[in-house]
């Protein structure tokens, strides 16, 4: 999960960052979150582009640019990441409704209150939206069986939209979904997504609804390791949840 923070105030970003840690770690056994920090709204946008990120944190009151304003123009460009604000009111209540906030968290605030604010969000709920963007097409993860190249093109095999070619490189693509747990390189030019493997055979992966993957032979025990560790970390993902 990629998740940003956005406050003026350095000890409140490692604040926020101590408790993303500890949640993650109770709560969503997926790996650490990627967490980048942010000085500013105008250090944040100056480089922001939709589907860069899960979750953003932003301090409602920061010298420059506030928070509501920053939260607008992060809507001009990116209409479902979730956004929670970090303040000291809410005060700004009907404003943060404006840009559809998913959340508060009211300063100072314990773990317990972090928490409580997480669990409101839905991070399963969250992690079911994810999405990736290929040349402006928006791909839900969960929709994609498999991805693999065809000469020039980048093949990405979906549930419920068939095949969709894009005359992009195959690392691009590698990129955004290897950001994420259950996407496996099965040999150079292709990924499988775990959430979608009925079971591992000999040399390939079945798939729900019924292709077989191959996988490299040379990394079968590497490839087998992953995709079990995989559905233990979902199994007791799903129970902590």
């Amino acid at each position: 999960m990629k998740i940003a923070i956005i406050d003026d105030l350095l000890e409140c970003r490692n604040e926020i960052h101590v408790c993303l840690r500890r949640f993650f770690s109770e709560h969503y056994d997926d790996g650490s979150p990627c967490v980048t920090e942010f000085s500013s709204g105008e250090d944040f946008l100056s480089s922001f582009q939709k589907a860069a990120y899960d979750l953003i944190f932003i301090d409602q009151y920061m010298q420059g640019r506030s928070g509501i304003d920053t939260a607008r123009q992060i809507r001009q460009r990116d209409n479902f990441v979730t956004l929670v604000f970090i303040t000291t009111s809410r005060d700004h209540a009907i404003e943060s409704y404006q840009v559809r906030a998913g959340g508060y968290v009211l300063k100072p605030f314990s773990y317990a209150d972090f928490e409580q604010a997480m669990l409101q969000l839905g991070i399963a709920r969250l992690r079911n939206a994810r999405f990736i963007c290929v040349q402006d097409e928006k791909i839900l993860l969960r929709e994609i069986f498999w991805c693999d190249m065809d000469g020039h093109y980048v093949q990405i095999h979906t549930h419920r939209r068939g095949i969709l070619r894009f005359r992009v490189s195959f690392g691009a693509v590698a990129d955004k979904l290897l950001d994420y747990p259950q996407f496996l390189t099965c040999y150079k030019g292709c990924i499988v997504n775990l959430d979608h493997v009925e079971r591992i055979d000999d040399l390939d992966f079945l798939l729900t609804n019924g292709e077989r993957v191959l996988f490299s032979k040379r990394d079968r025990k590497k490839i087998e390791s992953d995709y079990h560790t995989y559905l233990f970390q979902k199994a007791r993902e799903e129970e902590l949840l």
